[in-house]
Formats: structure tokens, C-alpha cells, sequence
């Protein structure tokens, strides 16, 4: 959707209308002054309806500034579920859109401190803003070996609210690869939480299939293809000076379920 200058500048001068709250953090108050691509987004986020715009930046700032958004880093996150590789950056979809993975057999509904698990998406999400220079990303969930036990809907849920709340315009598509049937249920209740406009973002893919939707150079082994990496977390300034994210070369073992390290 084509946003229009005078609406960047309009939203700016809603927002600065109502002085900001003293608790929202410095660098968001900077961001909305100077970054027309980040309000662009709110503008897009919600098809340039002003009011809804606004209160969608204004939610953002506030949740921002409770969850301490500015302040979560690599040091900070959890190091075991950042190296575990539940989730990790890799590769990119059929649009260039740089791909967000989370390996759901990695994870068992309720093993993990859920608090965690929330800072480390927003690392991820924070580091993928910031690599990707705010551009869309797409969510591949792995599905692959996983089972009614690995099906966490909270944390899925979670997920989902923070690209409709609080990371607006973020998504290109939702790849979900290899979803055994016995959860097909679950993902009509989970398609009920997303806004229409975003059911067509869902696509299901198999190894048959995946290419339709993910570059075929960034195709891995384990989905099929030919590219032989595998997660290895590296920490973002490491990354700074080395174009490939998180990686290595990489096989998973063929009798253990997790990733080689």
C-alpha cells in the first residue's frame, strides 16, 4: 500500500501533540522524529487509517518501554535457549525477505521459562530490525518430527501478537513446513487469531513443495535441498563483519533430534 509523505508527517504531528510519556525510552522518542520508514510501517500496518495508526505507535512505545525492549541483548538473553536453536536467522523466502526459523521439535510445551522465551524472540526480532534494516521478514515454523507435545500455542500466540501489536507491516509469509495432520486443529485455532488480511500470508509446504517459497539455495538438507548449514549462534558484531548469519556447515546426526553443533 503507497503511503503518502503528508501522512508520515501527520502521524509524527499526532504523536508529538500529546507530549510522549516520560517513561517511553529515548531512542523510540529519536526514532519516531527522525525515521519516516518505521512510521511508513505503522501507516501500511493498519492501510494509512490515521487513528488507528497512532494508537498502534503509541502501544508500541509503551510496551516497549514495560518490557524493556532497548535494553535486551545477547548478554542478557538466556544463553542456553539462544544457542540451543530453537530459533535462529536463515536464508531467504521467494521475495528476498530474510527468513526467521523456530524448530518446533527443539521445543516441549512447558519445559522452558516462559519469560525467557519471550526475550528471546524480541532479541531475535530486535537484531532482525536491525540487520534487515526494518524490511519484512517471513517466519518458517519447522514442523518437521514434531508432535502434540512440541505444539506450544502460547508461545505461538505470543508470537503472533507481537507482528500484529508491536512490529508493524513485519511479515511477509508464514512457511509452515512438514505439519503433521494430528495438528491440524490446533492451526485452525490458530489461524482464528490472525487478522483476515493475514490468512493469505500462511503457506504449507512440504519437501515437494518448499521451493515455491524458499530460495533454493538456502533450501537445507533436513527440508530436502542441498544447503548444508546448520545454526551455530554467533553473536551479532561477529556477524557485522561476515555475511552469512548464525552458520556454519552443518548434518543432524541421524539418530539424534536436535541440531549438530
Amino acid at each position: 500500500m503507497e503511503v503518502q509523505p503528508e501522512l508520515i508527517t501527520e502521524l509524527r504531528e499526532k504523536f508529538f501533540k500529546t507530549p510522549p510519556d516520560p517513561k517511553f525510552h529515548p531512542a523510540d522518542v529519536t526514532r519516531v522524529k527522525e525515521n519516516n520508514n518505521w512510521l511508513k510501517r505503522f501507516l501500511e500496518h493498519n492501510e494509512n487509517n490515521m487513528q488507528e495508526s497512532y494508537n498502534m505507535l503509541w502501544d508500541t512505545c509503551a510496551w516497549r518501554s514495560k518490557f524493556g525492549t532497548n535494553e535486551i541483548t545477547e548478554d542478557n538473553v538466556k544463553k542456553e535457549y539462544l544457542d540451543v536453536g530453537l530459533c535462529f536467522i536463515h536464508g531467504k523466502d521467494k521475495d528476498g525477505k530474510t527468513m526467521f526459523v523456530i524448530r518446533c521439535k527443539l521445543h516441549t510445551r512447558g519445559s522452558k521459562d516462559f519469560n525467557e522465551l519471550q526475550r528471546l524472540v524480541v532479541y531475535w526480532f530486535e537484531r532482525l530490525e536491525r540487520e534487515t534494516n526494518g524490511n519484512q521478514i517471513s517466519l518458517f515454523f519447522d514442523m518437521s518430527e514434531s508432535g502434540l507435545s512440541n505444539m506450544d500455542m502460547e508461545f505461538i500466540r505470543y508470537l503472533i501478537g507481537l507482528c500484529k501489536n508491536y512490529y508493524p507491516n513485519f511479515l511477509n509469509y508464514i512457511i509452515i513446513f512438514e505439519m503433521p495432520w494430528i495438528l491440524n486443529t490446533a492451526f485452525k485455532i490458530i489461524k482464528s487469531w490472525l487478522p483476515p488480511k493475514a490468512i493469505p500470508k500462511i503457506k504449507f509446504v512440504h519437501k515437494s513443495s518448499i521451493n515455491e517459497f524458499v530460495d533454493p539455495n538456502d533450501v537445507l538438507t533436513c527440508w530436502g535441498g542441498s544447503n548444508e548449514y546448520v545454526f551455530k549462534f554467533v553473536p551479532e558484531a561477529q556477524n557485522n563483519m561476515d555475511a552469512t548469519l548464525n552458520g556454519a556447515f552443518c548434518r543432524e546426526f541421524s539418530n539424534d533430534r536436535t541440531i549438530t553443533r
